[in-house]
């Protein structure tokens, strides 16, 4: 069953946190309260956050995985090369995809394409200048006057 918007009518899928059109928070739906959730309910004194998933982020508030892959982009060309592009460009993947299904707030999108390419290019630019020090390193251990 889709959800409609409250605020564009955009019809969502049935866990999406927020409008694939507009990016606002979909309400929630009324809870039913059935035998098997009545035993769920926490008693007092529960912590209620401790396990809690972070699935979805308040609306206007920037995604936990689109930040760490803009940081793990900026540290891979700072130093790291593959050793976090690779990551960097991997956790920008899913959450480009977690915002493309409603899952985040469309606000980080920009970071994540951050995080996804610039994850890929310092792979390639390290990659490319590791393989160019070898070749280099070679050249001058093969060279007649001994340099």
């Amino acid at each position: 069953m889709t959800r409609p918007c409250p605020k564009c009518n955009q019809m969502n899928p049935p866990n999406a946190a927020f409008c694939l059109n507009c990016a606002s928070p979909l309400a929630e739906a009324p809870p039913f309260i059935g035998q098997q959730q009545a035993q769920q309910q926490p008693w007092p004194g529960q912590n209620v956050g401790v396990n809690a998933p972070l699935a979805s982020t308040p609306a206007g508030g920037t995604g936990q995985k689109a930040m760490i892959a803009m940081i793990l982009a900026i540290v891979a060309f700072l130093c790291c090369g593959p050793f976090t592009g690779v990551p960097a460009a991997v956790v920008g993947w899913m959450a480009l995809d977690a915002i493309k299904n409603g899952r985040e707030s469309a606000d980080s999108k920009w970071m994540a394409m951050v995080g996804l390419w610039g994850g890929i290019a310092a792979t390639l630019i390290h990659g490319v200048g590791y393989v160019f020090w070898v070749l280099l390193s070679a050249m001058s251990a093969s060279s007649p006057y001994g340099y």
